[in-house]
């Protein structure tokens, strides 16, 4: 298994319409990607323009084709005006 922590900030004015594009980007996953193990938006409780993605996929094919779908430069294109820096991505890979 490959986990994801995202961390993506929101320009200043732009923290609401950023979690509505996410909340969608997230529904674009869960809905059309089986190896997607689990996709969760979520949002810092002291800075409500830090959003962290945690994401989990079967394996590294399935990651792969996360970053391949139809959905996927729809998602890139509807976050990108909201952001105020690129996103900070980490990969893990599960021990045991």
């Amino acid at each position: 298994m490959i986990g994801i922590i995202a961390i993506l900030t929101a320009r200043d004015g732009h923290g609401e319409p950023l979690a509505t594009a996410l909340q969608e980007a997230a529904r674009l996953v869960r809905a059309n990607e089986p190896g997607c193990l689990f996709y969760q938006v979520t949002r810092s409780r002291t800075d409500p323009n830090v959003f962290k993605l945690l994401e989990a996929y079967e394996s590294q094919e399935a990651l792969d084709a996360h970053r391949t779908t139809a959905h996927f430069p729809v998602i890139s294109a509807s976050l990108a005006p909201h952001l105020g820096s690129a996103p900070q991505v980490e990969f893990l890979d599960a021990l045991g």
